[in-house]
């Protein structure tokens, strides 16, 4: 079983995080395949004969059955950032959620171009080049989508104040109804609810890993407006206060 890493088009690297080939099939265990498929949405395609083409798309993660039968198949599995894989396939967060969707459901005329492609293909390479050039008309065709589910997403992360959605809004020329329905259609949470997880994780990493000489520290280090808003969000995440994390959470862990 022969497996390698390939990069994506360069219009695709900020939405796009590897490309997995796998070709050649032998005896070898799917576990002897270096993944890291947890939580990755992700396209997957399998081709086991000449017109058998499956090309499915993963809001989550490609469930372990899929890696058990990849024995005389060639495997390309093109794995997402988070959020890109709705807004290049003009998918809901919710949809994706729901179950897998194969390809030929989503658009049946675009999934017959693309299977007549991929069975005149002569080598596993062009395989990977088509699967490629489809995903760049995808992107071209929902460019507008992409770049703000992109561009938000990757904002809230580096800052988490609450002032960060006005400026989105501003810098992307935005009406806050229209940026509020594409990110909640394609997240599936509202911008400001991905604002404060984002606040959360950051805060809690920073008590986890005990950097700070008082809590108020980690309050005012992730933009709490004070230290009783910053214990509500704990409580509110995690059902206990960071005093009862710090003294029960993190002793268990270490034993």
């Amino acid at each position: 079983m022969n497996y390698s890493y390939q990069k994506s088009d360069p219009l695709l690297s900020s939405y796009i995080q590897t490309v997995l080939v796998v070709s050649d099939g032998s005896e070898a265990p799917p576990s002897d395949l270096p993944l890291v498929t947890s939580g990755m949405p992700a396209l997957l395609y399998l081709n086991s004969g000449l017109e058998q083409h499956e090309i499915t798309l993963f809001g989550q993660s490609i469930p372990d059955d899929k890696w058990n039968d990849i024995d005389n198949h060639t495997t390309i599995a093109v794995f997402f950032k988070p959020f890109a894989l709705g807004t290049m396939f003009k998918i809901s967060a919710k949809e994706l959620k729901e179950k897998p969707v194969e390809l030929q459901r989503w658009n049946p005329q675009k999934s017959m171009a693309l299977n007549l492609q991929l069975i005149h293909s002569k080598s596993v390479q062009e395989k990977v080049d088509i699967v490629n050039h489809f995903l760049v008309t995808q992107f071209q065709a929902n460019q507008r989508e992409c770049e703000i589910v992109q561009f938000a997403t990757d904002r809230m992360m580096e800052n988490q104040e609450t002032n960060v959605l006005s400026e989105i809004l501003k810098d992307l020329n935005l009406t806050q109804r229209t940026f509020q329905r594409t990110f909640k259609h394609y997240v599936g949470i509202s911008p400001n609810q991905y604002r404060r997880i984002c606040q959360f994780y950051f805060a809690f990493s920073q008590l986890k890993g005990k950097h700070f000489d008082k809590q108020s520290d980690v309050a005012y280090n992730n933009n709490y407006f004070d230290q009783s808003h910053y214990i509500r969000s704990f409580k509110e995440f995690t059902d206990i206060t960071p005093n009862d994390y710090l003294q029960f959470g993190l002793i268990k862990k270490d034993k």
